[in-house]
């Protein structure tokens, strides 16, 4: 018996090869869709869940109040909460604490030479990461970060510094002249490299002092595994109740470094973090890596749902809009003796073929786009959803219930015909059946032109934030790498200071360099140097925050054509006082009525000994964006740098040929800085990076969305086909009567255009819904404009007439003789 089911289904789908290339292309576009969208939602889920004790590790979250109002909301916190906390709580099983280096990094070979590169994924980190974390380990243990000037190093580091030597018991060096560090290291394990879906990445572990801490500057990121028994919430409030009863104490605690004054800890609060959840949920400043976002990946999840409804909107339409077709069939079937059952089973078997098709040739498709895909998100996917249980059952559970569904009510309707009237011609489509298929017309190019909508905005936002005002010029602006090199003496800094002067003026010379200037930190990236300022403003009452620190050079603020807001923005060391400059942000934050209010005021800051310096404001700068738009104006204090300080140079250059300006301006960097790894890149390029999460989602949303317009254009076209074949004879009486192509065109047209409007009116609430609640991620947003409703719904109304004219008109074309020779 099944072997006939199968050759009556396979004749079937043969023998109607059009309806058959539409449902089985429609079905299995949509299943690949939704392949590759879980399968890349299976990838940002799995962030940080290869480690062994995962779902017990934590990290500490850092949390600032003022006034009962949140000043400050880190990752990062101080050295000493990691041992503070290991030896208080016995819930805490173990504590680690790492903190973010960039430097210079080189390497001795064999043969007398030296590798240098300058690297900015290395770690300090206690010996307690390796047993923290699960990185496996090739070669060493996990207590190789146990002892002093050690270093663990990943796989294609070992290749990349020692090639074809065993790496363990080499010594690197590593020095970053902003931070004085300078460490010779020897290498004690190699790890494999660090997976993609990991938060913590890094090529270097380089070993820190277990015994440090302080309660002085908020610079590392502590993680801690609690016991699986622990109540969360029970032990935030232990947290809490520790800190206020302790926190005086432990800052004086002699272990630690001197602190800054308890006053800046009195307001000071922890709280946890899943290590789960950091790389989605986590939309804080200073992140030790570059995160997701939660949303975008549940939006892709609704695309991927909807795509896959509307490619079985398609089948469902399809089928039931050929049921007039079917129906002598089922009748003479009937007459001939053939029961209910028999015919549902027969009508199941035929749509479970055409799935099964559907499914293999959706595998085959997700196989085939992988590669162009996992470059469209900008990660490196692999076809191993599989390997997840539970994603590969829901999967298979979404797929069984929408082949379930979708050839059910088919099968129900074509077995429920009565012979009697079918035989006698009577059977005419029920009005049930037509409302249905005009609700699922309605309901997947409502969802087409909602996608178009969020596309539209997507692009929109994107777009605004990579070109929009930012405040500050940073077109022809390349970045070279300012040397490393400690200077650990004032012979050093001399030598360096020299060097400075000459590669400056040389590269000034360039007729091709327009300008040049250095900085400590660059637009595009978290300010790393935080100070302690206190203001005291026209009120006896006094301000004190830790501010983000910028030095730069004196024409720094010219150079990037930056708005002089009040006072001068001339940076000078000549004066009683050292002076700096504010942003607008600054000035609120420190407390001050107005810009012009702030200039000439005296700003104290304070070093990790108590000693207290007095700065004075000497202008105020419009704010800029030193990141993304997609947070508020950061507040900055700009000094006057010292070129030890600094850690890039910016050049605005003339573009035109810009090969052989960089070629130039590298050989004028060797002949200055032999020792030192030339680096660049273009600032606005380096800026744009942060949006390349919402650049991915963007054009993935667009290829989706397509994909959603096309499977809803094959199905009507599809409904059309069947339409006109079912009206014919109409077409024919209406041409001899007089009728012309462009009356049977809108005739056949209008059905289709007026759902396609209802659908508009149901999307077009719902997309702007959906666009408010993506845009509130964002600070700095585009206002809605009238043009991103009206265009979807107009471009969906065209591919619809356009689906329907090639049919319409081939109709009406037909000479009536050939559609009236029957009766």
């Amino acid at each position: 018996m099944n072997t006939l089911n199968f050759k009556i289904a396979w004749r079937i789908l043969t023998r109607q090869k059009l309806f058959s290339f539409i449902n089985i292309m429609g079905l299995a576009i949509g299943m690949a869709a939704c392949l590759l969208i879980v399968q890349y939602i299976s990838f940002e889920l799995s962030y940080d869940n290869f480690h062994q004790n995962g779902a017990n590790i934590y990290r500490i979250k850092h949390q600032n109040y003022r006034d009962g109002n949140l000043i400050e909301n880190m990752p990062k916190t101080y050295s000493a909460v990691a041992p503070a906390l290991k030896s208080a709580f016995p819930e805490v099983q173990q504590a680690t604490r790492v903190a973010t280096l960039e430097g210079m990094v080189t390497a001795h070979q064999p043969n007398g030479s030296l590798i240098v590169f300058n690297e900015n994924r290395l770690y300090y980190a206690e010996g307690s990461f390796l047993r923290l974390f699960s990185f496996p380990m090739l070669q060493g243990s996990t207590s190789a970060l146990d002892a002093p000037n050690t270093v663990v190093i990943t796989e294609r580091t070992a290749k990349k510094y020692f090639p074809g030597q065993n790496a363990i018991g080499k010594t690197i060096n590593v020095q970053e002249q902003t931070s004085g560090a300078n460490i010779t290291a020897t290498v004690t394990g190699v790890c494999k490299d660090v997976p993609a879906n990991s938060h913590l990445q890094f090529d270097f572990l380089v070993s820190m002092d277990p015994k440090a801490g302080d309660w002085v500057s908020p610079d590392y990121y502590t993680y801690i595994s609690l016991s699986p028994q622990t109540n969360l919430k029970v032990f935030e409030a232990k947290l809490t109740a520790f800190l206020k009863t302790n926190i005086g104490a432990l800052s004086k605690n002699s272990n630690y470094a001197p602190t800054q004054g308890k006053s800046n800890l009195n307001n000071l609060s922890l709280s946890l973090q899943p290590l789960r959840d950091i790389h989605l949920y986590s939309n804080l400043s200073n992140e030790i890596s570059t995160g997701g976002n939660g949303n975008m990946v549940w939006y892709l999840g609704i695309i991927a749902a909807l795509i896959l409804i509307i490619a079985y909107i398609n089948y469902v339409n399809l089928s039931t809009a050929k049921v007039i077709e079917r129906a002598k069939e089922v009748g003479i079937r009937k007459v001939l003796g053939s029961q209910r059952m028999q015919l549902i089973k027969q009508f199941l078997f035929e749509s479970l073929l055409l799935n099964i098709i559907s499914v293999a040739a959706a595998i085959f498709m997700a196989i085939v786009a992988m590669p162009w895909f996992s470059k469209l998100c900008g990660v490196e996917l692999s076809f191993a959803i599989w390997k997840n249980v539970y994603f590969l059952l829901g999967y298979i559970g979404f797929l069984a219930a929408g082949i379930l569904l979708s050839v059910a009510y088919p099968a129900l309707i074509l077995s429920n015909y009565k012979p009697v009237q079918v035989l006698k011609g009577k059977f005419m489509n029920s009005t049930q059946s037509v409302s249905l298929r005009k609700a699922l017309v309605v309901f997947q190019f409502a969802a087409t032109i909602a996608f178009m909508t969020g596309t539209l905005v997507v692009y929109r936002q994107v777009n605004y934030m990579k070109d929009g005002n930012k405040g500050i010029d940073m077109k022809q602006t390349l970045v070279v790498v300012a040397p490393q090199n400690v200077r650990a003496t004032d012979a050093d800094n001399a030598s360096y200071l020299l060097k400075d002067s000459v590669f400056r003026n040389e590269i000034a010379q360039n007729p091709r360099v327009e300008g040049v200037t250095l900085s400590s930190s660059i637009p595009g990236e978290s300010v790393g140097f935080i100070m302690s300022y206190t203001s005291h403003g026209q009120t006896a009452n006094e301000k004190s925050l830790r501010l983000a620190t910028c030095e730069i050079g004196s024409s720094y603020i010219k150079q990037f054509k930056i708005k002089t807001v009040a006072g001068s923005a001339v940076n000078s060391w000549s004066g009683r006082y050292p002076t700096m400059v504010l942003n607008e942000a600054a000035v609120t934050s420190l407390g001050f009525k107005n810009s012009q209010d702030a200039v000439g005021k005296l700003i104290e800051t304070k070093n990790g000994r108590g000693r207290i310096f007095q700065n004075e404001v000497v202008g105020v700068i419009q704010n800029f964006h030193q990141t993304s738009l997609k947070d508020d104006y950061t507040p900055v204090v700009f000094r006057l740098s010292d070129p030890n300080s600094a850690t890039d140079y910016l050049l605005r250059v003339n573009t035109h040929n810009m090969p052989q300006t960089i070629a130039q301006i590298e050989k004028t960097y060797k002949s200055v800085f032999s020792e030192s790894s030339f680096q660049y890149f273009f600032l606005d390029d380096f800026f744009n990076q942060q949006y390349k999460a919402e650049e991915h989602f963007g054009q993935v949303f667009s290829l989706f969305s397509g994909f959603a317009v096309f499977v809803a254009a094959l199905g009507l076209f599809g409904l059309t086909l069947i339409t006109i074949t079912r009206r014919i004879k109409e077409i024919g009486i209406r041409k001899v009567l007089g009728a012309s192509v462009s009356n049977i065109l809108v005739l056949i047209s209008k059905d289709f255009v007026g759902l396609i409007i209802i659908a508009g009116v149901i999307a077009l609430p719902l997309a702007y819904w959906g666009s408010s609640s993506w845009l509130q991620n964002y600070k700095f947003r585009i206002s809605f404009n009238a043009w991103y409703f009206i265009i979807p719904l107009l471009t969906t109304c065209l591919i619809a007439v356009l689906t329907v004219i090639y049919q319409s008109i081939k109709a009406a074309l037909m000479n009536p003789v050939k559609s009236l020779k029957s009766e």
